[in-house]
Parts: structure tokens; sequence; C-alpha cells
């Protein structure tokens, strides 16, 4: 993400404002370097969320390690005390910080804290606890359930916390029922979709994930804070992407002349010219139309790889793959630097148009 002081910094020294003695200054002053107790902040979170992801993980295998010397009661007593032990630390350290912070800086109450860091640990025995309930008493549930039960189940910390963390941990959850769900009723919808309809449909339910929350941070109001995940903005496009290409790929080396992979093929070149439309004219940003040309060059690099393995000459075919692959990512990084410049400018004459309205 551009920073937008630095880009308007940037902007006035390009058109002369700035005199090339001043520009350092400028710069410093628009992007400061962390200070030493801004260090130590960010090394005492790192330390702080890795200590409980690591308690989290140790209790589990504990658990796991020595199941047959604990009793059922000892097992559930272990997971549960520390799940509680979270979720009263988290209401003693929410309660606390909310009483520390202003008014003026309650947007920055949702994030890396204390209190979140205790919901996270909670949020993780929560799945600790189901998975341990399936075990004991052998339920019989497909594994998808417990990943999607564990989403569901987390989803209201998420949304109290607003933590970004959280809500990665959800997105993670969800992808993982639903490929779970899929290899569990393959059989079933086999006559529907097939392993590469599967996914299509995987990167289709991550792009309107991406868009659910793309759309929750744009709008204004009240619960806009709670949603604000750019994390899962950027993992949701990054899996549909992926996925896409993947079953473009598929589409290219499996290719038959029916209606089935001209579907496919037509599914994915209008969704990747929905993605490119978007973030190019309504949205200008530059990740995606990365992933977008990134894509389109996998898909190109593909249609020649077939061809190259069914040529006489695998030689000259690989030497014309390899400038292929060089022309692309030259072409690519090119055009993204000057859409970078030309975003950057964009961004400054909408700050200037703002700060003249009255």
């Amino acid at each position: 993400m551009i920073n937008k002081q630095r880009s308007d910094v940037w902007h006035w020294f390009s058109h002369g404002h700035i005199s090339p003695n001043d520009f350092k200054a400028a710069m410093s002053v628009a992007s400061p370097h962390p200070s030493i107790q801004q260090w130590r902040k960010l090394i005492g979170y790192l330390l702080l969320y890795l200590g409980v992801l690591l308690l989290s993980a140790g209790v589990i295998f504990f658990m796991a390690f020595n199941w047959n010397a604990l009793t059922n009661l000892t097992k559930f007593a272990l997971v549960e005390s520390l799940l509680l032990l979270f979720i009263v630390g988290f209401y003693l350290f929410n309660r606390q910080q909310r009483k520390q912070t202003t008014p003026k800086r309650v947007e920055n109450h949702y994030g890396w804290t204390l209190a979140n860091a205790m919901l996270l640990g909670a949020s993780i025995m929560v799945g600790a606890l189901l998975a341990l309930v399936g075990q004991t008493y052998q339920t019989g549930a497909d594994p998808w359930q417990l990943f999607a039960t564990w989403a569901l189940l987390i989803l209201p910390f998420a949304i109290i916390a607003g933590f970004d963390l959280l809500w990665l941990l959800v997105l993670v959850l969800l992808n993982v029922s639903l490929v779970l769900y899929f290899r569990t009723f393959s059989g079933m919808f086999s006559f529907i979709f097939e392993d590469i309809e599967q996914i299509a449909v995987f990167a289709w339910c991550n792009l309107v994930m991406h868009g659910v929350f793309t759309a929750l941070r744009r709008v204004k109001w009240a619960g806009q804070s709670h949603f604000c995940s750019p994390s899962v903005e950027t993992t949701a496009l990054f899996v549909s992407v992926f996925g896409l290409t993947w079953m473009m790929i598929w589409v290219v080396f499996e290719f038959k002349f029916n209606l089935r992979f001209a579907c496919l093929g037509l599914f994915y070149l209008l969704t990747m010219a929905g993605v490119f439309g978007w973030y190019r004219y309504r949205l200008p940003t530059l990740y995606p139309l990365t992933l977008v040309l990134t894509s389109l060059s996998a898909v190109i690099i593909g249609l020649l790889s077939r061809g190259l393995l069914d040529s006489n000459d695998p030689v000259g075919g690989f030497f014309m793959l390899a400038m292929v692959v060089v022309g692309l990512t030259s072409g690519c990084l090119i055009w993204l630097k000057q859409l970078q410049k030309l975003f950057i400018e964009m961004a400054c004459v909408d700050t200037e148009v703002t700060r003249h309205e009255p």
C-alpha cells in the first residue's frame, strides 16, 4: 500500500515545489524512522503473540502425546481452564485498555493489543475443545464440520475484536472446511461438479469473501472498524486468483473441444477482466492488477508449454519459452511502474481537491 504522505511529498518534489536539498528532510517528516520505544513495542507484541501461539500449541501437543495417560476429565479440565483463562484475560485487559484510551484514539483500539492476544488464544482453544469432544466421544462427524463449526464459534470473537489475525483465522478455517466438504461429497456432486469445477467454485467463494470485506471497509457505518481486515482482503484475492489460474492451466493441458471447457475458459476470462477493470478504473490498486497479470502470464506460458510438448524441436521451444517469460515479466514490470506513477498523481490530485473543499 502506497504511503499517502510520501506520495504527496514526491508529487510536490516532481513539480518543483520542494528543492532537492530539502527533499530528504521532507521525506523524513512524512515517514519518520521508528523510535527505540516503537521498536521495543513491536518486539514486545511479536513475543507476546508468539508466546500465546506456543502456549496453545503446547497444550494441544501435551494432550496428544499423553493421550492414554490422561483421563477424559483431565483433558477437558486442561483445555477448558486455559480457554476460561484467555477469556477472563481478554475481559480484564480490554476493560483496562478502554479506560486508558482517549476518545481521539478510539479508532486505534482494535489491533495488536494484549486483549486481542488473549482472544486469539481463546479462539485456538475453541478448536482444541471441538477436536477433543470429537475424539473422545467419537461423534462420527465429517472433518469439514469441525472446521466449519470452529469458524462459526469464533466469528463473534473476530467481530468483537475487529482483529486482523482473527479474521484471517476465520478465512483459513472456512477454506479448509470448503475443501474438505468437496472431498467428502465428491461422489455426490460428481454429476454436476468434477474436480476442475470444484476449483472454480472454491476460487469464486474466496473472491466473494474478498468483495464482502472490501465493501464493508469502504462503506461508512458504525461497525466499520470491526470488519477492517486488509489481510483477509489480500489473502482471499490471492487464493481466488491462484485457484482460477490453476483451473485455467488444467483446461489448457486437458483441453477438448466441448461446451464444458469453453465455459470454464469464458468464466476465467470474465473474472479476470472484472477484477482488472475494477481495480484499474474504479478502485486503483496495484496488488490486484499484479495478480491478474501474473495469472495471465502463467496461462500464456502454459499454452506455449503445451505446444512445446507437441513439437519436434524441444531445444528451440525451450529457448522461445525462456524469451517469452523474460518478455512478459519485463513488460508487466514496466507497465506496473508507469501505473504506479499514475496512481500516485491521482491520489495527490484527490488530496488537493479535498483540501480546497469547504
